[in-house]
């Protein structure tokens, strides 16, 4: 019986392997990336409006997620992948028009930014001003002020895992 046991035990270990991953390019070719190293640069705010913190949250954002799924080391500069970029648009429009009335139920908030990748050793990653974008509704009677930082991370965290997402898994 015990014989049986362990043969039962080694037949499940064996059939639940870790699952493997390595790193493709998003373009059109699917290769694997052969990168020790990733450079983030800071992404600019260009756009009319948005707080000065606006950059350097985005910018942090991208470095978390890159620290955070993938083994690639973080570098100031000479990264074997190097992701560029700024933030073109932040705007806020209403939404929902409430019945009856000329106000609204809801605002958005969307950011836009273009994204640049360079990668040394074969640039078939394809991200050449590539735009991205993300939206989050709020109640139009909130203090934007006092919620935009948290609005902010939902965008961060919407548009840095679409460009993880396009840069190492392709289109999904």
């Amino acid at each position: 019986m015990n014989k049986l046991k362990i043969i039962f035990a080694s037949i499940i270990l064996t059939g639940c392997a870790l699952p493997q991953f390595s790193f493709k390019s998003g373009g059109s070719e699917t290769k694997e990336i052969d990168a020790k190293t990733v450079q983030v640069d800071y992404f600019d705010n260009k756009s009319a409006i948005g707080g000065s913190f606006l950059g350097a949250s985005f910018t942090e954002s991208l470095r978390d997620i890159m620290q955070s799924q993938t083994k690639l080391n973080l570098v100031a500069e000479n990264g074997d992948l190097q992701i560029s970029g700024v933030i073109r648009n932040y705007i806020i429009s209403p939404v929902n028009i409430q019945a009856g009335s000329e106000s609204a139920a809801q605002n958005r908030l969307k950011m836009s930014i273009n994204v640049n990748t360079y990668y040394n050793k074969n640039d078939s990653i394809g991200l050449n001003n590539s735009a991205f974008s993300a939206f989050v509704d709020y109640d139009a009677t909130s203090d934007f002020s006092s919620i935009e930082e948290e609005l902010v991370e939902n965008l961060n965290y919407q548009i840095t895992q679409d460009v993880f997402d396009k840069i190492f898994g392709g289109e999904w």
